[in-house]
């Protein structure tokens, strides 16, 4: 911070910033993807420009929550398991609770 010449470890939120969106730090973010959409308050259904300070995947490691498998994974594994592939009985047991009907996207 200015002025009193301290400094603060405290992460300011995005709006309480005074930097201009100009100049501000971006991401793209592909939900469908990522491991930590999980968790994510900022996922959406397509791709979209993402502040840095608020994606998961920037965060420092202590506020940072552990990431899973993304939707594109259990797409794969479902649609293996669709087509009769073998696969692990822990495998299969996450594919029953996400993906009991099969892929999301065909």
């Amino acid at each position: 911070m200015r002025g009193n010449g301290r400094t603060t470890t405290r992460r300011m939120r995005p709006d309480e910033s005074s930097i201009r969106d100009l100049h501000r730090e971006t991401t793209v973010c592909y939900s469908y993807m990522c491991p930590f959409a999980y968790g994510c308050a900022e996922k959406s259904s397509r791709p979209a420009q993402v502040l840095t300070r608020r994606c998961m995947r920037y965060q420092p490691e202590a506020i940072r929550i552990t990431p899973g498998l993304s939707d594109q994974a259990l797409d794969i594994l479902a649609r293996q398991r669709d087509y009769g592939v073998l696969l692990n009985p822990a495998t299969t047991a996450i594919l029953d609770r996400h993906r009991p009907n099969g892929p999301l996207r065909k």
